[in-house]
């Protein structure tokens, strides 16, 4: 076979006919700009996806919450219905709503109470590659939300911790008044002991014995003294009946003299002393009444002083009766003494064992107040480490508190639309299900004019047949391949041409992604009888390859066995290669090289089924 004229035959069998000309140029090209359109935007936007949403609370924290994000997704108010959480729920079951949320009764008093609040979301799951992100969104939310409430309690309690803070300045002070205080409550003490110590009781019990007992001799010379007087009054009763004796004497004797008195003067009135002749009788009577009379005077005298020695015995008799009197009050004022004295000595013995208590006292509060200042030190001690603990809480903002980690994100392949990053991928899928549709109906065709047959007539090697196909059809679709990487370049500003290299590998990308392709569009061919069931058949394969290169599904997310096997497809190499190319720069020719091999795998396995075709024949 001459592949010069393989290639001419097909080339001109290809554009004699509109639809494969249209599937082979107008329909990627218009693939790739329809996906570009699609995938247009920077950023996951959810503003055509309506989020409902039950507000039972109708509070501001409530309404912070919901203009939190007001601003990220279509927003559906169902706050005022009837059974509100019913009909929310009834609308994301139906479909008419991606997501629903409840924020419940009591949420911001909750909040405020330091109770959690559970707010719930009703998801239409169907709906997974919205539903995660409005997840997300819920969940960044309340984040966002848990940290503004986060942030007003922390500056709440560092507030109190400041004002903590300035009443542990005040302790401070005060602590350091009462160490003071304590200090010279110790100097007062060991004064006061030093005086008590100092007080010598035996001294002024001594001087009590003494006292007690100069009172008994007092009190015995009192006694000596009261019998003594009443001798002496005893004596004065005697003197004084003496006396009365005198007394009655003396005026019976100055009764007898005036008697006698009157007895010459009428002897003289009788004898008639005033004749001559009885003159010496009457001179007789004259010298017996002057004696009569000196007799008389003497005996008045004598009787006026009786009187007055009976006169100054009742004085000293009175005189005598005081001192007894007095004698008799000094003896009570002495029992009354020895009483004091007795109670004195009490009272000195209780003072002696107050003073040992008290002594004892002093000490153990001269104890408590060693302990108080040294306690004093500590507590000044606590308080500085508690203020330096506060300081260092409360100089810290209170977002390094809430979210202690942050996370700081470099795009490290800039800001592009979502199709910038797709491009690479997309245009391997665009030639993969060109290269199976062609390939495969083409093929078909041929079967149906004979050339399986002629082949088998001109004796080519089935192998020969298959390889010279392949390049044919390669090099008859790698217009558009090209197509595919001018509009990316010129269009999309994907890679530039001026890098000559960068664009070889991509053209040795898209060439072995359609030999690979075109191989197995052709296998196809060999079991389909018709353009319909090729063309099947095609999506049949290429389906799957499209769900398993992670292209809609991420690997991540597939298990281990689908994850691998998707890893090894061809077209995720293919996807893999032009992504290492343009997306990374760093071409990667292990890729190739797994798509050279593909090629010759697949190649070889449909030269075998043709060969194994035509012996059957």
């Amino acid at each position: 076979m001459d592949l010069i004229s393989e290639i001419s035959k097909d080339f001109k069998q290809f554009t004699r006919d509109g639809r494969t000309m249209l599937l082979l140029l107008v329909v990627p090209v218009l693939v790739v700009i329809v996906l570009s359109l699609v995938f247009s935007s920077t950023s996951v936007e959810l503003q055509k996806a309506s989020m409902g949403y039950c507000d039972l609370d109708n509070s501001n924290f409530s309404r912070l919450f919901i203009s939190g994000l007001s601003n990220s997704t279509n927003l559906v108010d169902y706050s005022n219905s009837t059974s509100c959480i019913r009909v929310v729920l009834n609308e994301v079951r139906s479909g008419k709503l991606t997501a629903a949320f409840v924020i419940p009764h009591g949420f911001e008093e909750g909040i405020a109470n330091g109770h959690t609040q559970t707010i719930r979301i009703f998801l239409d799951n169907s709906k997974f590659q919205v539903a995660p992100s409005m997840q997300s969104l819920m969940a960044a939310a309340v984040q966002q939300s848990g940290q503004q409430v986060g942030k007003q309690f922390i500056l709440e309690v560092w507030s109190r911790l400041n004002d903590a803070d300035a009443k542990l300045i005040q302790l401070n002070e005060d602590v350091k008044t009462t160490r003071t205080r304590a200090i010279a409550m110790k100097a007062q003490l060991k004064t006061t002991a030093d005086s008590l110590s100092s007080l010598n009781v035996s001294t002024v019990k001594s001087h009590l014995e003494l006292a007690n007992r100069t009172l008994d001799v007092a009190y015995a010379k009192m006694n000596s003294a009261e019998r003594n007087l009443t001798k002496i009054e005893s004596d004065f009763a005697d003197y004084d009946k003496t006396l009365n004796q005198t007394e009655a004497d003396l005026v019976s004797i100055n009764n007898t003299l005036s008697g006698t008195a009157g007895s010459v003067a009428a002897m003289k009135m009788a004898i008639g002393c005033s004749n001559p002749l009885p003159a010496p009788l009457c001179i007789t009577l004259d010298s017996l009444n002057s004696s009569v009379a000196s007799a008389h005077s003497a005996v008045e005298a004598r009787l006026l002083k009786v009187r007055q020695a009976r006169a100054g015995l009742y004085s000293a008799n009175k005189t005598i009766q005081e001192f007894k009197s007095n004698i008799a009050s000094a003896k009570n004022s002495s029992v009354d003494a020895k009483a004091k004295l007795a109670s004195l000595s009490l009272f000195i013995v209780q003072l002696e064992e107050n003073r040992r208590v008290a002594l004892e006292t002093i000490s153990e509060v001269d104890y408590s107040l060693g302990l108080i200042i040294n306690k004093t030190y500590e507590l000044e001690d606590i308080i500085g480490k508690s203020r330096v603990q506060i300081y260092g809480i409360t100089s810290r903002e209170p977002e390094t508190v809430i979210a202690p980690i942050l996370l700081s994100s470099d795009a490290l392949l800039g800001k592009k639309p979502f199709f910038g990053f797709l491009l690479p991928s997309i245009i391997p899928l665009v030639l993969m299900f060109v290269a199976l549709f062609i390939s495969s109906t083409s093929l078909v065709k041929e079967k149906y004019y004979g050339t399986l047959a002629r082949i088998k007539l001109a004796q080519v090697h089935p192998f020969e047949f298959i390889i010279f196909k392949t390049i044919s059809y390669t090099v008859v679709m790698l217009p558009a391949a090209l197509a595919l990487l001018l509009l990316s370049s010129i269009a999309y500003s994907a890679f530039p041409l001026s890098n000559i290299e960068l664009l070889l590998f991509l053209l040795k990308v898209l060439v072995l992604t359609t030999s690979v392709f075109t191989a197995t569009g052709m296998l196809i061919a060999l079991f389909s009888e018709s353009e319909a069931t090729a063309f099947l058949a095609s999506l049949v394969i290429g389906l799957p390859l499209l769900f398993m290169s992670g292209l809609l599904f991420p690997f991540e997310f597939m298990p281990s066995q689908a994850a691998a096997l998707g890893l090894a497809s061809p077209l995720t190499q293919a996807m893999l290669a032009m992504q290492s190319a343009i997306t990374y720069n760093s071409p990667a020719n292990a890729h190739l090289n797994a798509l050279a091999a593909y090629t010759v795998l697949i190649t070889l396995a449909t030269g075998v089924v043709l060969y194994s075709s035509l012996q059957k024949q």
